[in-house]
């Protein structure tokens, strides 16, 4: 597993749109690849989990940490060169993000929601969907408790789902929970966008 703090050597600016195919309806519903992002201005979470033989497996994953000295705005472009980074890299089918919780105060709210934003800027540039999750999904997915602290979540990714190099900065672990959540639960809603399609 490779770690990159920096967030790669993407190229700023260039546009990535048609380079991967959007997957086709029942492929979704068994994606393959998933890129999880764990976004925030300061440090953003990316993990890249792989689905093999009913299980997953860590392909990558790392933060990306944005000096405080910068400019938001040159902050935020820097995640979104780190994510299309990462999405040349490993071609992920879809993006998986953690939503913000707006019950949190309000200037921290709104830097993850800005962060969220160049994630999704990002991942449409690259032609691929955006799933999000509420982080008491994520906790519930991975730990079977809504509530769980960040300690108990990187705890199950390793004991009970049986990952290996699941990062200790909480940032990368939690994206890798925001991955895994959606492995998890890409069937059902894909089965939901069908079912309203016909």
């Amino acid at each position: 597993m490779r770690s990159d703090p920096s967030g790669g050597d993407g190229e700023p600016g260039r546009s990535l749109l048609g380079s991967v195919r959007p997957p086709r309806l029942h492929e979704q519903m068994f994606d393959v690849t998933v890129l999880g992002v764990d976004p925030g201005v300061a440090k953003t979470g990316l993990a890249v989990l792989e689905r093999r033989d009913r299980g997953a497996v860590l392909a990558w994953s790392g933060p990306v940490v944005t000096p405080p000295g910068l400019a938001e705005s040159d902050r935020l472009r820097a995640i979104a060169e780190a994510v299309r980074s990462a999405i040349a890299e490993h071609r992920p089918a879809v993006v998986a993000l953690e939503r913000v919780a707006f019950n949190r105060n309000t200037v921290s709210a709104l830097q993850v929601a800005r962060a969220t934003g160049a994630v999704m800027v990002a991942a449409s540039q690259a032609g691929l969907r955006v799933e999000e999750y509420a982080p008491s999904e994520v906790k519930s997915t991975v730990t079977g408790m809504g509530n769980a602290d960040k300690r108990q979540v990187r705890d199950a990714l390793v004991r009970v789902h049986g990952l290996r190099e699941v990062p200790e900065q909480p940032d990368a672990a939690d994206a890798v929970a925001v991955a895994l959540c959606h492995l998890a639960a890409a069937p059902l809603r894909a089965a939901a966008r069908l079912g309203a399609r016909r």
